[in-house]
C-alpha cells in the first residue's frame, strides 16, 4: 500500500512510527500476537515533530516536548487514541502549526488503519501500518523525485542488460541485495529510519559499476563501509551525484 504525503515533517513522523513497529517486530517472535499496543511518545510544541521513547531511550527532552501516549484501540472511528500525561491531551499547548502537523499525522494513521471489515483487529492494523509505503509528493521531494523516475525493480543481471547498449555514464536506481541487507542491519540499531538504494551505472570503460546510496536524517550520502554513517552528506540526490559528475551522464527513466 502506498500513501502520498504532502508535507515533509508529517512524512517523517509517519516513517518514524513505522520504523518503531518494524523494530518491535525484529525483537519479538510471533510479533503480531505479542505486539505492544501502547506507545510512549513526545510531540514538539513548536514544530509538531514527534519522537518515541523506545527509539530514543537516552535522549533528554526539553520542556518544548510534550509527553503523550498513543494507544491502539480499534473502533469504528479509528485505531489510535492520543492520551496526555493526566489522561486528557491538551492540544492548546501546541502552536497552531504544531497542532496542524500532529493532527494530520494521526489522521493519516487512522485512515490507513480503517477498514469496516478488519479495522477492529489490532493485528491487522499493525500489519497495515508496518507495510505501508509513505511517499512524499513530487512538490515536496524536489530533486529526490529523480529516484522514483529512474527506479527499476530489477536484479543486477537485468540492470546490466538495460545498460549494455546505453551511452557511458547512463545510470539507474534499484534495490540491490547489499543495499537491502545494509538497510535492515542499520535499522536494527538506529533510532531513525534509514533507506539504502543501489546506484547502477555504465562507466566510461563500458563496464557496469555500483555504489550504495544512504538516506539518513534528511541527508543523502554514499556508503563507505562506515556503519556510523560519518561520511559527507548532501541535501538532495542531485547534489550527491554531482560528486560523480565526471562519471555519470543521464539517468535511465522508466518508460
Amino acid at each position: 500500500m502506498k500513501v502520498v504525503v504532502f508535507d515533509r515533517r508529517v512524512h517523517q513522523n509517519l516513517a518514524l512510527f513505522r520504523h518503531l513497529i518494524h523494530r518491535q517486530a525484529e525483537k519479538r517472535s510471533r510479533f503480531f500476537r505479542k505486539a505492544k499496543k501502547t506507545y510512549f511518545a513526545f510531540v514538539n510544541c513548536n514544530t509538531g515533530e514527534m519522537a518515541f521513547a523506545d527509539l530514543d531511550k537516552e535522549r533528554k527532552f526539553s520542556k518544548d516536548w510534550k509527553p503523550l501516549t498513543i494507544k491502539l484501540r480499534p473502533t469504528d472511528e479509528g485505531a489510535f487514541e492520543v492520551i496526555g500525561a493526566d489522561g486528557l491531551f491538551k492540544c492548546e499547548e501546541l502552536s497552531k502549526e504544531a497542532y496542524r502537523l500532529f493532527t494530520k499525522t494521526m489522521h493519516i494513521l487512522n485512515q490507513i488503519a480503517y477498514d469496516p471489515r478488519k479495522g477492529k483487529n489490532p493485528f491487522w492494523v499493525l500489519r497495515q501500518v508496518a507495510h505501508v509505503d509513505f511517499i512524499l509528493s513530487e512538490e515536496e521531494e524536489g530533486e529526490r523525485n529523480l529516484i522514483h523516475r529512474a527506479f527499476h525493480n530489477v536484479d543486477r543481471v537485468e540492470a546490466e542488460r538495460l545498460l549494455e547498449r546505453r551511452a557511458p555514464g547512463t545510470y539507474l536506481f534499484r534495490k540491490g541485495e547489499f543495499a537491502e541487507i545494509l538497510e535492515n542491519e542499520l535499522n536494527k540499531e538506529l533510532s531513525e529510519p534509514v533507506v539504502c538504494i543501489t546506484l547502477t551505472y555504465r562507466d566510461w570503460e563500458e563496464k557496469v559499476a555500483e555504489k550504495t546510496l544512504v538516506f539518513d536524517k534528511g541527508k543523502w550520502s554514499f556508503f563507505n563501509d562506515d556503519v556510523e554513517l560519518g561520511g559527507k552528506s548532501y541535501g538532495t540526490v542531485k547534489e550527491l551525484l554531482s560528486v560523480m559528475r565526471k562519471e555519470l551522464g543521464s539517468p535511465l527513466f522508466i518508460d
